[in-house]
């Protein structure tokens, strides 16, 4: 069963013209958050906001296959690697064991990139 979740999505006028877009997900912790903290979803959101960024800047599809491969390359792994440690920052910045988050942050990384088990 998965467990209940929350989002919420604001977009409101920003300076020049702009749109600011914020992003609100809310799940309760679980086994899955103890193994790979807040990057486990994080990350995956960040993805997907590049993607749609990619597609807002060009107007052109973003390929599924070429998503989909797209951490394991280059570029993608410095963008996960970037994303994960980002999110580790938070994770400890809000309280978690230093220790704990930068372990959970590499399983992260693993998971996205294909580079161990998720």
């Amino acid at each position: 069963m998965v467990p209940a979740r929350w989002i919420e999505l604001r977009l409101s006028e920003a300076a020049g013209g702009a749109t600011r877009f914020e992003l609100e997900h809310i799940a309760h912790v679980n086994d899955h958050w103890a193994q790979f903290g807040p990057g486990a979803v994080g990350v995956g959101w960040d993805l997907a906001l590049l993607g749609l960024t990619r597609h807002l800047v060009s107007g052109a599809a973003v390929d599924r296959e070429a998503g989909l491969a797209f951490p394991a390359t280059e570029e993608g792994r410095r963008f996960v690697e970037a994303s994960s440690h980002g999110w580790c920052e938070a994770a400890i910045a809000a309280g978690a064991d230093p220790a704990e988050a930068t372990a959970a942050a590499e399983r992260t990384f693993a998971f996205f990139t294909g580079a161990g088990p998720g």
